[in-house]
Formats: structure tokens, sequence, C-alpha cells
């Protein structure tokens, strides 16, 4: 007999159970969108770990692979990959229109040296729709972090209403949704075992323990927030008016006092004015030691945490980087954070050497649009036919990226 039907839900027979009518995928129950939900969401990085020498990544790539978002996401998609070794692969997707889609790998192929030289979508079951947060937002980040059992996978929406999802990995049908109706305008997530931290409109709030519910804390930045990092019981968040901010979770809850790390102002050398410019990239390094950080202006560079002082330059400068206005461009670290990319809002894609911060293709003149095989081989060659949104390397020296509705991939020479 057909399943009855209930009020509020719906039936899945693909996965035989029940679900909000809020959650019905698209090609039944579409999510409306407006322009204004066009800014593009983030891809953040695992926390995986990798064994690679990172001199050799000077190299070219091997062949890269392109596939395309599923055809409901094409506005703008965000994705995060998270790999196990003992579970399959996964990839989680979110959109403009505040889905959240996700799939499983199939199978790899393998030639005899061990490359992969495959359509990408042969190896990756189809984009399923898990859940939408919201018809009026999009999704905003997507975070995933090691537990001491599993893999958490945390998804955020961008509205008055603030929406996580929050996923176990290893097993889809584990799924809790929260609202948090005080906190609105998220544009930044990071995560760190159960503690998630939120960029969100004037304040930073800290979700301390997902596992138990933990209580809410908002941090008050008199600016809004659009990059996020952790470290331990350290906070930091990056601002619209240009300061990082670093809090610390052990102060009493009334007395959340920021410390400023580093201001846009700063003049870097000769060259930059020193104008305020909204923080858009934070990383904290593995040791604490020192912190990433990125500004629309395009400058990137390297914090040292043991000797910095306010109104100090970075210890590593990364020149090159091109960015004016663009709040949500992909940059990324590889799993032993000795390689930084980046990519610009010339719709060409960067790297330099973290330590030295000497880029990694200083001569790389892009090549004509209109050969396809630059794409494949040469990406720091490459001027894209959009923007990159998203970049990611993963634990099997492979470079991920999203841009204008189209995925690619690349075998790094690590």
């Amino acid at each position: 007999m057909p399943p009855k039907d209930l009020p509020g839900l719906y039936w899945d027979p693909a996965r035989n159970r029940y679900f909000p009518l809020s959650a019905r995928p698209p090609s039944s129950a579409p999510c409306r969108s407006s322009p204004a939900q066009d800014r593009v969401p983030l891809w953040s990085p695992t926390l995986a770990t990798a064994t690679t020498a990172a001199a050799r990544a000077r190299h070219h790539p091997a062949r890269a692979h392109r596939s395309d978002a599923p055809r409901q996401s094409r506005g703008n998609p965000v994705a995060a990959r998270e790999r196990r070794r003992t579970t399959p692969t996964r990839q989680f997707l979110g959109d403009a229109r505040g889905w959240l889609y996700s799939r499983a790998l199939a199978h790899e192929y393998c030639d005899s040296a061990g490359d992969w030289d495959a359509d990408v979508e042969a190896e990756w079951t189809s984009w399923t729709p898990e859940l939408c947060l919201g018809p009026d937002s999009e999704t905003s980040a997507i975070c995933t972090t090691q537990t001491p059992t599993s893999t958490r996978c945390v998804a955020v929406c961008f509205g008055h209403t603030t929406r996580i999802c929050v996923q176990n990995a290893d097993t889809p049908d584990r799924t809790s949704l929260l609202s948090l109706s005080a906190v609105r305008d998220v544009r930044a997530a990071s995560l760190s075992g159960a503690m998630l931290v939120l960029g969100a409109a004037r304040s930073a709030v800290v979700l301390s323990d997902l596992d138990a519910s933990g209580p809410v804390r908002t941090l008050p930045t008199a600016s809004d927030v659009f990059a996020t990092a952790q470290h331990e019981t350290l906070v930091y968040a990056g601002t619209r008016g240009g300061a990082v901010l670093r809090f610390d979770v052990r102060t009493p809850t009334n007395k959340p006092s920021a410390h400023v790390v580093a201001e846009s102002s700063t003049a870097w050398d000769s060259a930059t004015t020193g104008q305020r410019s909204s923080v858009t990239f934070l990383h904290s390094m593995r040791d604490g030691r020192a912190h990433l950080v990125g500004f629309m202006d395009g400058r990137l560079g390297m914090l040292d945490l043991r000797f910095a002082r306010r109104g100090a330059p970075p210890a590593v400068a990364y020149a090159g980087h091109v960015n004016a206005t663009s709040p949500r461009l992909g940059t990324a670290l590889d799993p032993t954070e000795r390689l930084l990319f980046a990519a610009g809002e010339d719709r060409r894609l960067r790297a330099w050497a973290v330590d030295s911060g000497v880029p990694l293709h200083p001569d790389a003149a892009p090549l004509p649009d209109t050969e396809a095989h630059a794409k494949a081989y040469k990406p720091f060659h490459t001027r894209f036919p959009a923007p990159l949104a998203a970049l990611q390397v993963d634990d099997d020296a492979m470079l991920w990226a999203a841009g204008g509705g189209t995925f690619w991939r690349w075998r790094l020479g690590l």
C-alpha cells in the first residue's frame, strides 16, 4: 500500500522515509530566489592531513577534469569535500537558493601509473538534494571537521534568521537542524571539533558544543564579520571595517574583550596606501603561532603572532593577488600548510610558498581563452570563464575549484 499523506510531510520513495514539506527537492517544490541572493558562497577546507613534499608543486599538474553543478543549483555553487579512509568519499554543495546537496564516491579509475584519467562524473553518484535551509536564503558557508568517531558537516544559510544543518557525514540520515532567530546575516563560519563560530552582523557568534546543545555566545565586533577562524580557545573575526579581532572564550561571558591583531589601515610597504579594506580570508596555522589574512584590496599576508604588534606589517606577504571588490574569492591551503592558493578577481589562479611568499609560477602569463588544454594542464596559465569562488586541496593532493557553475580538479605534483 502507498504510504499515507501526513500533514506537513511528504513521502520520499527513494529514501523510504517522510520529510518536511520545506525539504522537498526543487523539481517538485522549488525555492524562491531573489536577485539579492546572488553572492558567491564560500568553500571551506577540511582538516585532513597529508604527507607530501611541497617542493614538487612547481611541476605542472596532471590533466584536469571538469564537471557541472546540478541543474537546480546553477546559481554560484559552494562545495566542501570530506574524505575518510574508512568510509566512502562524500561531497557537499550549497547554492544561492538555500539548497544543500551531497554525493558519494562510486568508484575510482586508475591507470598503470596510478594517475586518474577518467571523467570526474564517472566516479561520483548523482547530486542528491538533502534539504532547503531557507527559501529566501543562500547557503553561505559549509564546514567539515573530524570528530573522535566520525566526520561532521555543518551548513549555514544567510538571512534574517540563521538556520544551521549539522550532519554526520558517515551517516547522512543523522541530521539536526538548528534555528537562531537572534542571529542574522551569517557570511562565514569555522568549525573545530564541536565548537562552531559564525561571522554574523556586527558580531561573532560561538556555539560552544554542538553535541550537547551548549550555550550560544555573542562576541560584539562593532562591524559585520566577513571571515572567522579558531585555534583552541581563541576565536578570530575579520570585519567589514578591516580589523582582525581575537577573543578568548575562557573569559567571562559578561566581559568579552577583543584584542586587535591587525588592521587594514596599516601600510604593508611603500606601494600600499593603508586605506581601510574588508577582511575576506582568515586561517589560523596548525601550531597557532601564525595567522594568514586577506583583505578585499588584494593583500594577502602571514602574521607572526609571537611578535605581532598593532600597526606592524605582516611577516610574509604574498604579492600578485588581484582583488578590489569581491568578498568571496576562493582561497585555500594544502593540508601540510606549505602552499597557499588564491583565486583572483581577474579570473586567474595563483599559488605561493607559505613560509617564504615565493610564487610557484611567477612568469605564468595567461594563455588565450580559446585554448581548452590550458584549463586541463596549466591552471596557473589560465584565465577562467568566471572567477573561482571556491578552492580546496584534499589529502590526495587534488586541487578542487568551483566557479560559474563548473567544477574543476587537478592532481598536483606533490
